[in-house]
């Protein structure tokens, strides 16, 4: 009985409980500021103007202090009718922010009304109208959303609308009609907070006049990528090119060349400061240890002296200023190997070409804004009315100029036997051709590129030549052409005859990237143990074991000078 009776008790209670929290959640969900309602309509001119007043009725939960109306980016002469505002930029968009001393509250319609420009582009005889109708900021959903455009003349084209959330399949959430140049729609669902819509409509030529949204209407930019590429060609033919190089098959190194020279005379590459240390040690002046914990020592044997180069004495007296052991990973290493290449470059510089020579940089900087410009009309015709439309256009532009560059390397990668960067170079050129496509600026894009490639290989050997200029080139290209023949039966002979060649050879065919291909046209073939190079491993027997050691503490050294 004591059981009935509290059940009869909690019973009415828990009635209670539920009724007040069935009473709650509509209230709750009633507290959520929400637009009812908001309606665009649009008005767009022959030359592209599009004047926009929007509705936009909103159930405010509460007080709100100030009301912010989002507007599509650029928005001009913009207005709020009855309310005074401020004119902010958020993220590229315009922000109108309303407020009033008593707060808004209740239910409230605001009619804005302002203008955009530069909706329009062209590409290929066919002209775009890129038009938002709403802007990504509105921080309350939408439940209801209609739209009308009033476009200047009937068209044959047929809308397409993308959104933030949504993306195409926007569409199948959308009801619209297309009838004598006018536009009109409506959701069928309600539309998220953040939630954004663009139409965009392709129509025939001459549709719109004017100025529009592309700086340029597909001629212009194709005359300026033909202007700069002509300006680059015509600059390295008055200012750069040389006598045609005639080169013949040798396998001794070129005339006063060292080791470290062959990247520039080759290609005008960095001078390799790690192949005249080898060179160095291959002559008896040094040795290169490498112990136990993977630190590589450089010992001084004798002191250099007016037998070889005023610059090399310069050189090696710098690098060992502190005594008769130089530690590869120190500040003395790295400083003197960059002193030495600068060095190196200038006093090359002042031997292989004449006074009245060009700077091949320039034939390469004209090329790189032919790439730039080329970019920039690829990109626009992708790129949809946005905010921060202009400073992405202007990175794409950035990033064109100094994919050009590397475009342009790629000769000198080839005759410096650095694959990883011709593969660079490549791709960079076919991700360029490949977004041309997509964005139908082919003709520009492919003219660019052709020319990038074009100049590198035309500068690849530098400006006008003088004699001795040409001679050593020729000799170094001569060099590079005879490693890449050689044969084991050859380097058997030559070996048979000293058995250090080998390591006298190698760090000048390192030094164009063949050292590893010459390692191993030795085969099978057992070496003298190298009386320059000291590790803590068993000597190597073949050419390609003497790589695999020596290599860990080049690329040591190499790591030195770049940190």
């Amino acid at each position: 009985m004591k059981k009935v009776r509290h059940t009869k008790r909690i019973l009415p209670l828990l009635l209670a409980v539920l009724c007040v929290l069935a009473l709650a959640v509509p209230a709750g969900a009633a507290e959520a500021t929400v637009i009812t309602d908001m309606k665009t309509d649009c008005l767009v001119d022959a030359a592209g103007t599009c004047q926009i007043t929007q509705t936009v009725s909103i159930d405010i939960a509460g007080t709100e202090q100030s009301i912010q109306l989002p507007l599509a980016a650029n928005a001009k002469h913009v207005s709020v009718a009855g309310y005074k505002y401020k004119k902010t930029t958020q993220d590229g968009y315009t922000v109108l922010v309303l407020s009033s001393n008593g707060g808004f509250s209740g239910s409230r319609t605001f009619t804005i009304s302002y203008s955009l420009s530069g909706l329009v582009t062209e590409q290929d005889k066919v002209q775009t109208i890129t038009l938002p109708l709403l802007a990504p900021k509105w921080s309350w959903a939408i439940e209801n959303y209609t739209f009308t455009i009033s476009l200047p003349a009937a068209f044959e084209g047929y809308p397409a609308f993308t959104s933030g959330y949504y993306a195409d399949v926007i569409e199948d959430y959308m009801t619209f009609t297309v009838r004598d140049g006018f536009i009109a729609g409506s959701m069928n669902t309600a539309l998220r907070d953040h939630e954004s819509l663009t139409m965009t409509l392709n129509v025939g030529e001459g549709y719109f006049s004017g100025k529009y949204a592309s700086w340029s209407s597909g001629w212009v930019e194709t005359a300026l990528v033909l202007v700069f590429s002509g300006l680059a060609l015509l600059y390295w033919f008055l200012t750069l090119r040389s006598k045609r190089l005639r080169v013949s098959s040798r396998s001794v190194p070129p005339d006063a060349a060292l080791p470290c020279d062959l990247p520039y005379l080759l290609a005008g590459g960095t001078p390799d400061f790690n192949m005249l240390i080898c060179h160095w040690a291959a002559l008896g002046y040094l040795t290169i240890e490498m112990d136990e914990k993977g630190h590589v020592l450089l010992h001084r044997q004798v002191i250099m002296g007016n037998e070889r180069k005023r610059l090399e004495v310069k050189i090696f007296s710098a690098l060992f200023s502190r005594g008769d052991v130089c530690d590869g990973a120190s500040l003395v290493y790295k400083t003197t190997a960059q002193h030495a290449m600068r060095a190196i470059r200038r006093y090359w510089d002042k031997r292989l070409y004449r006074r009245s020579s060009g700077n091949v940089k320039i034939a390469r900087g004209l090329c790189a804004l032919a790439t730039s410009v080329a970019a920039l009309s690829m990109m626009s015709q992708l790129l949809p009315t946005m905010a921060l439309r202009a400073l992405v256009l202007i990175l794409c532009m950035v990033v064109g100029f100094f994919l050009s560059l590397l475009i342009s390397r790629m000769a000198q990668a080839y005759y410096l036997g650095n694959i990883p960067a011709m593969i660079l170079s490549a791709v960079c050129a076919l991700a360029l051709l490949i977004a041309s496509q997509v964005s139908n600026g082919g003709i520009s894009m492919l003219v660019a590129v052709a020319v990038s490639m074009a100049c590198g290989v035309l500068t690849v050997h530098g400006g006008q030549h003088t004699e001795l200029g040409t001679q050593l080139i020729s000799q170094s290209l001569g060099f590079r052409k005879g490693l890449e023949k050689i044969s084991e039966r050859h380097l058997s002979m030559l070996l048979s005859r000293d058995g250090q060649y080998f390591y006298r050879l190698l760090p000048y065919a390192q030094a164009i990237g063949l050292g590893q291909d010459l390692s191993r046209r030795l085969g099978d073939m057992e070496l003298e143990p190298c009386e320059w190079y000291v590790t803590r491993v068993p000597a190597a027997r073949t050419g390609l074991e003497f790589y695999n050691q020596l290599r860990p503490a080049l690329e040591m050294l190499e790591l030195s000078i770049r940190k």
